[in-house]
């Protein structure tokens, strides 16, 4: 009579010892068992980091720190004599930065005024010959009533007289020419002196000592590291589902294992290729449609612990995971 239990396990003769062994089934053995349990924790595995870090979360690493940026030039042109800043310090609001050769502005205040004082004097003398042509007019218009002095001569009084106030307008006039064109000095006397219009840290310094400088030519560039936010870039057909104050998870590549967190406060108003140099133009006949991407503005939620030893500096590359509204773990 057969064994029952043969059906799951065969024997067979041992030639060595003469005894029978038995034979275990493919699926029973350890080489299939270890793989096939290891292949479950792996799914398992997958399956919790998608449901705890992917489900609900649209990310994107095509994201940077931005913030407020003040480029500092001259308005007028000059020399830079003093710069009292350099690359990497800190600066506050009206602090004194760049010192622009004054020499020839001081020389044309000196003439300036020489010019208001001439002015003055020539406007005095024209007031004296004004009033000598008056009362000349004055005579001639009664000697020529009492018929004693004829038309022509009454006329040229009058002309006289006519003439001298026009002068004396004049002379006016070149009053305040000239005190405008001391002000003008004035001003750019005021402009050699340069101030930081924020308070900030200057992150990059382009002229020496020594150079001319345009009027408008960037001599500091000054970031306002206390306003800081991150513009990240969404495809375009992930954000139906990002809105305003949805909360935000950040990884900065500088600072690996320090978690911020930030929330949305701004949504862009077109796709941020518009904004490039060249904007593509869509009405060639070669068109290929490629995925675009809209600027999201991100504000950040600095841990106070972190105060010390991070510095999250604009242009820094991060990683984003919005954690969009209507999804629950």
């Amino acid at each position: 009579m057969e064994n029952p239990n043969s059906a799951n396990t065969a024997k067979s003769d041992n030639p060595e010892t003469g005894r029978k062994t038995q034979k275990v089934k493919w699926y029973r053995k350890k080489i299939f068992i270890i793989p096939f349990f290891v292949f479950l924790l792996i799914i398992a595995a997958g399956f919790w980091y998608w449901d705890t870090y992917l489900r609900g979360y649209v990310s994107t690493d095509d994201a940077h720190i931005e913030g407020n940026s003040v480029a500092i030039s001259a308005k007028i042109l000059g020399r830079i004599t003093n710069l009292t800043v350099n690359e990497g310090d800190t600066v506050s609001m009206n602090q004194f930065l760049v010192q622009l050769d004054s020499t020839d502005l001081h020389a044309r205040k000196v003439q300036a005024r020489a010019n208001v004082e001439y002015a003055k004097q020539s406007a005095a003398l024209a007031q004296v010959n004004q009033k000598l042509a008056q009362e000349d007019f004055n005579r001639a218009a009664v000697q020529f009533q009492k018929k004693i002095i004829p038309q022509e001569q009454y006329d040229h009084a009058k002309q006289a007289l006519d003439r001298a106030k026009v002068q004396h307008d004049m002379a006016l006039a070149q009053i305040s020419t000239a005190k405008a064109q001391l002000d003008v000095i004035k001003t750019q006397l005021l402009d050699t002196r340069i101030y930081s219009p924020i308070s900030g840290v200057v992150a990059r310094r382009w002229v020496l000592p020594g150079d001319v400088v345009q009027p408008a030519q960037p001599i500091f560039t000054i970031y306002n590291l206390s306003d800081i936010w991150i513009t990240a870039n969404f495809e375009e057909g992930k954000i139906n589902s990002i809105h305003m104050n949805d909360p935000v998870e950040i990884s900065v590549d500088a600072y690996p294992g320090i978690n911020f967190s930030g929330s949305v406060f701004e949504v862009g108003a077109a796709a941020a290729s518009q904004f490039s140099l060249i904007p593509p133009n869509n009405a060639s006949g070669n068109y290929t449609k490629v995925s675009q991407r809209v600027p999201f503005k991100i504000s950040i939620h600095q841990d106070d612990k972190h105060e010390d030893i991070v510095h999250l500096l604009p242009g820094m590359s991060v990683v984003v995971k919005v954690r969009v509204k209507g999804e629950s773990k």
